[in-house]
């Protein structure tokens, strides 16, 4: 098998790059992050979890202005630089200003695993702080588990396609299992053991050599990395089944290792991906109002990535990643949120409509309504895979009034929770919510 020669590690040219051309389009970003460490950005395979910090709380028309400015630099990088492809495979997921940031009540357990690469050393000390200071609780044990539960079991080879990786998509198989779907549940893992969430997979890997049982395995992972992948008895058959099989021993025994450190999680022995996350659901309990903003921040530079992935561009692939977007875009920015706001707020177990015909009219005007079902009849998962780039692009036009929509669902909520610091908990009148 032949392996073209392992890239320089070129990540911290594209990070400057990226953030400097943005922040000449958007002067109100002020910080970069990006998910996990520097150490665990594989040069040629891995793509970059871009979290952006501006400097104030953003309108929906503010953010969909943002989305639009850095889809542009985008989809200009892409255009120059055809071996960024793989960097460059979506926009910023979270994007945050500062006081949401450092707000307790929107505290997301995955703001740990963040690295910071430029921005306000003041404000990026305060952040740090922050997360050092805050004592670990069950909203870091719910999370780690159900991050556990994704991935528990046998690995799916048709969830991952390799594209957009040039010359070394022939690694990519072990990729894939290593870094996207044995490194998250194996951090959680030792998360939940050490009581902290860290920030890095490969120091994960490195904590669990230690921690748990089949050291071998993790040596073996270790080393995989260490090679850029370059292992052709596991990029072919029969070593790439006995390394999934390997692979999904360790993770079971490992989990069973914290069974046996946790009292939160009640949960036989060597249980079913069904089974765990039915124990997991019985210790967690219902989510709470805080998950509508966990839902709805991911959704403020959508319009910008679904604009990039409508575009053509010869040497990027990006039907499979629209296919990804439509899988989950009704379920998480519209059918949840709503939900979680008739529960919590409107104290009624109503589905999205049933929340949607409560609100219109109050805190919603028949306008902003129907922006929401709009979007909810296009982002629909059983689209055609030839119909993709032609939906991405309808729900581009549509989408600045639905996500002024959500944002003020989120606002109202958070406003919901205040009231709830210093009074009984009862149902906001609708006038209270406009």
């Amino acid at each position: 098998m032949n392996f073209a020669p392992i890239p320089p590690n070129d990540f911290p040219e594209f990070i400057s790059t990226y953030f400097e051309r943005c922040r000449a389009r958007v002067p109100h970003i002020e910080a970069i992050a990006g998910k996990w460490t520097l150490e665990d950005l594989i040069p040629g395979l891995s793509d970059f979890d871009v979290r952006f910090i501006v400097r104030e709380p953003l309108t929906a028309q503010g953010w969909c202005t943002m989305a639009m400015e850095v889809a542009n630099v985008h989809s200009q990088l892409a255009l120059e630089r055809k071996d960024w492809a793989r960097n460059l495979e979506h926009l910023p997921g979270v994007n945050l200003s500062w006081s949401e940031l450092l707000d307790p009540k929107s505290y997301y357990p995955e703001f740990a695993q963040w690295s910071f690469y430029h921005g306000p050393p003041e404000k990026i000390k305060a952040f740090k702080e922050m997360i050092s200071s805050r004592a670990w609780d069950e909203v870091e044990t719910a999370y780690h588990w159900k991050k556990i539960a994704i991935y528990y079991g046998a690995y799916d080879r048709k969830i991952d396609p390799a594209i957009n990786l040039g010359p070394y998509e022939n690694k990519y198989p072990l990729h894939s299992r290593v870094m996207h779907y044995l490194a998250p549940p194996i951090h959680s893992l030792v998360c939940l053991h050490e009581g902290k969430t860290g920030p890095g997979k490969t120091e994960a890997f490195r904590r669990a050599r230690e921690l748990f049982p089949n050291q071998a395995t993790m040596e073996e992972v270790l080393s995989l990395i260490a090679r850029h992948y370059e292992a052709p008895h596991y990029l072919v058959e029969p070593g790439l089944s006995e390394l999934d099989k390997s692979l999904e021993i360790y993770l079971r025994e490992a989990t069973n290792s914290v069974f046996c450190n946790q009292s939160w999680l009640r949960c036989k022995p060597n249980p079913t991906r069904d089974e765990l996350k039915a124990a997991i659901h019985e210790s967690a309990g219902e989510q709470g109002i805080s998950q509508l903003f966990e839902l709805v921040k991911f959704a403020r530079l959508m319009k910008g990535r679904l604009w990039f992935y409508a575009r053509d561009v010869a040497w990027f692939d990006s039907a499979p990643l629209i296919r990804n977007e439509m899988n989950r875009l009704r379920a998480n920015f519209y059918e949840q949120p709503l939900q979680l706001f008739a529960r919590h707020c409107l104290l009624q177990p109503l589905d999205a409509e049933g929340c949607l015909r409560e609100l219109e009219g109050t805190l919603l005007s028949p306008a902003s309504v129907q922006a929401c079902r709009a979007f909810a009849a296009l982002a629909d998962p059983s689209c055609p895979d030839a119909e993709l780039k032609n939906v991405a692009a309808q729900i581009v036009e549509i989408y600045e009034p639905f996500l002024e929509a959500m944002e003020t669902v989120v606002q109202a909520a958070m406003l919901q929770c205040c009231i709830n610091k210093t009074m009984s908990y009862v149902r906001l009148p609708k006038s209270a919510l406009i």
